[in-house]
């Protein structure tokens, strides 16, 4: 098997773990624990196969619920949500774990981020745990972001109260190469008076942002 990613940055295996977890569950006594760890190797051996080293993540968020099966070249891309050091760690694992035996998972679950290595058996050894940083930087005032989804793209969209929407951050996916491009989007590169500001208050969020990105994409 060939480890190199020639897939997009994540697709859902929801589906895929809760029937396993049913089909596992057979003896009440089985700790649930051990039940998804059975079924994330199970999952995660299958995924190996089509897509390469990757990790499940799990999003136990308000706004998203789901099982990504997230590729090696992708993992610190999806993990926006964590820091520099816990990205490195999931990398370290990830360049070492076993694929006919153990499975990585993290588990996103606010207020931390949890790293696990699932064992064939079910077992769920805990790796490392950090908190869960849920906007990447610092906000101004009236400034909020949404991270949205359009086949193998990831947008991040910034809209101001009161100035309207400023720009988006652009992540693609080129899956010949495995790499990620990331750009930044003003929404109005007008001349007007509202058009300034809306730049003045989106380049320095966007270069923030994708200074983080790019610290992750590197580690």
């Amino acid at each position: 098997m060939n480890d190199s990613n020639q897939d997009k940055i994540g697709g859902s295996v929801k589906k895929l773990i809760d029937e396993c977890m049913a089909q596992n569950h057979s003896n009440p006594n089985t700790p649930v624990m051990e039940v998804f760890g059975a079924s994330a190797f199970k999952v995660a051996s299958t995924q190996y196969q089509s897509h390469g080293r990757g990790i499940i993540l799990g999003l136990q968020m308000p706004t998203q619920q789901d099982f990504l099966y997230i590729t090696e070249a992708n993992t610190s891309t999806a993990l926006w949500m964590t820091n520099l050091q816990f990205k490195r760690e999931v990398s370290s694992v990830v360049q070492k774990y076993n694929p006919n035996k153990e499975a990585v998972v993290v588990m996103v679950v606010p207020p931390t981020t949890q790293l696990f290595v699932a064992q064939n058996s079910g077992a769920m050894e805990m790796v490392a745990i950090a908190e869960v940083e849920m906007t990447p930087i610092n906000m101004p005032p009236k400034v909020s972001f949404t991270k949205e989804q359009k086949g193998d793209n990831f947008y991040f969209v910034f809209t101001h109260s009161e100035l309207g929407k400023l720009g988006r951050i652009v992540l693609k996916s080129h899956s010949a190469t495995g790499q990620t491009e990331i750009k930044c989007e003003i929404a109005d590169a007008g001349f007007s008076p509202n058009a300034q500001k809306r730049a003045e208050i989106f380049y320095p969020l966007a270069q923030e942002l994708i200074a983080r990105m790019e610290m992750g994409l590197q580690s």
